[in-house]
């Protein structure tokens, strides 16, 4: 088992945290955090998240709860005591399972002890609470373990502890690549106290009951997808979003985002429920129409949007060229650093940890790889304002061609669509109208 959490802050975590901080929020293009007001002050919390992108949940909870927090994680992780040094720095606890072997089951008091310390502390608890990860947009059973540690806690302190569970919710517009966006939604916190009486009659149908009631409220911050037609409702959730933002007029923050997807989500599995022959239809019309847009090489943003004009391709294209060899100077320099957590992230097998890897070894990476460099740039030169500006572009320009790279492929795409609805118009047309029969299709079946 690993050593006991020490509850100081050294200066060492607190600029570690900094550091990981800072790199965690360039490492998304939008992170957002919704909610930050529910979370109680000086009061003991526990964040239960939905766990859908391994250890960059973690992350997540620990840099939108804007202070220190103590995670549970899995017991095999802790078996290398320098490993496990490592993570109890990093305020990490084991937990056992029944995998792990009947007996370690028996560490899992000291650990119930070890986190009851925390809470006492007044230091955010996250456990979360499903239990392992998948990259799937649907809470998944909840295991019971964070309503043992909750009860164990205020029974600890004779039920004097004022503890709450915080439902989190966690959404990534894509779990594997560098700049997407990240929305943290905090939920109405779950005061313990309230089942306290109820506990004390009927432990198991206390503990069922509460578990309802996050699972709940942790449904009501995420998008939660049924797993009954889970790839239809995703696709419509997609295709539809755009209708809605036209149909609403007003600006589109990650968070409105959030819950028009929710919105979306909520109509069609309804109307599925009480419809099922219109899923089964939706789902054959938008296999049919995904097959051609993949044939085609298109996605169905592309549709979406209002059509660029062939003015403001020009130009745009115009642009992109003429800051080439800006965007060629930051992908020279900042190539290595860039691709060695990519290659080494693409060797493992579990997909949705493969961000994680990625993240954690761009940490050291691209501080080393900077500092080797500099310091040889600085080997060949006297002059110190040449210096301090090799050191300001060698980030800045690697930053402007990693977003640049991602706008010269949306240009291709786009250009390559402009193409093919000009030179083929008798397709784009009935691609169109495919489009709009299923959007039409898509309405009514919210609307029945």
């Amino acid at each position: 088992m690993g050593e006991k959490v020490k509850f100081r802050r050294p200066v060492l975590y607190r600029m570690l945290y900094i550091f990981v901080a800072t790199f965690h929020r360039l490492y998304y293009r939008r992170f957002k955090v919704i909610g930050f007001e529910k979370i109680p002050p000086n009061t003991p919390v526990i964040f239960a998240p939905n766990h859908q992108n391994a250890l960059m949940d973690a992350l997540a909870v620990l840099f939108a709860a804007r202070q220190p927090v103590v995670f549970l994680a899995r017991a095999d992780i802790f078996k290398k005591p320098a490993v496990a040094r490592l993570l109890n720095f990093i305020r990490m606890l084991p937990i056992y399972r029944i995998r792990d072997g009947y007996d370690s089951l028996e560490n899992n008091q000291g650990v119930f002890d070890n986190t009851i310390d925390v809470l006492k502390s007044n230091i955010p608890l996250c456990i979360l609470p499903e239990g392992n990860h998948e990259g799937i947009k649907r809470l998944r059973s909840l295991k019971k373990g964070i309503f043992r540690i909750a009860f164990q806690a205020e029974e600890s302190t004779s039920y004097q502890l004022n503890l709450h569970i915080i439902p989190v919710g966690l959404d990534y517009s894509n779990y594997f690549k560098p700049g997407s966006d990240l929305t943290v939604v905090f939920g109405t916190p779950i005061k313990i106290a309230d089942y306290i009486a109820d506990y004390q009659q009927n432990e198991q149908r206390t503990v069922n009951a509460l578990r309802n009631v996050l699972a709940e409220g942790m449904r009501s911050v995420m998008i939660h997808i049924p797993e009954a037609y889970y790839n239809t409702t995703y696709l419509i959730s997609e295709m539809y979003e755009a209708n809605v933002w036209d149909t609403l007029n007003v600006k589109r923050p990650l968070y409105n985002k959030l819950t028009i997807k929710q919105y979306i989500v909520q109509k069609i599995t309804e109307a599925f429920s009480l419809f099922p022959e219109k899923a089964e239809l939706l789902s054959s019309r938008l296999s049919v129409y995904t097959e051609k847009l993949n044939r085609l090489g298109f996605k169905d943003c592309l549709l979406q949007k209002k059509t660029s004009s062939f003015l403001s391709l020009f130009l745009e294209t115009i642009l992109t060229i003429l800051l080439l060899p800006l965007h060629l100077y930051g992908v020279i320099l900042n190539y290595l650093p860039f691709m060695i957590p990519v290659w080494v992230a693409r060797q493992i097998k579990d997909k949705h940890f493969q961000s994680s890897i990625h993240f954690g070894i761009s940490i050291f990476s691209f501080p080393l790889y900077y500092l080797i460099v500099i310091t040889l740039f600085c080997m060949f030169t006297d002059d110190y304002f040449v210096k301090l500006i090799f050191g300001l572009t060698l980030p800045l320009t690697g930053f402007f061609a990693f977003y640049n790279h991602k706008h010269m492929k949306n240009l291709i795409k786009r250009l390559h669509f402009f193409v093919f609805r000009h030179t083929k118009p008798e397709q784009y047309n009935a691609l169109a109208s495919e489009r709009n029969q299923l959007i039409e299709l898509i309405k009514a079946t919210i609307n029945s």
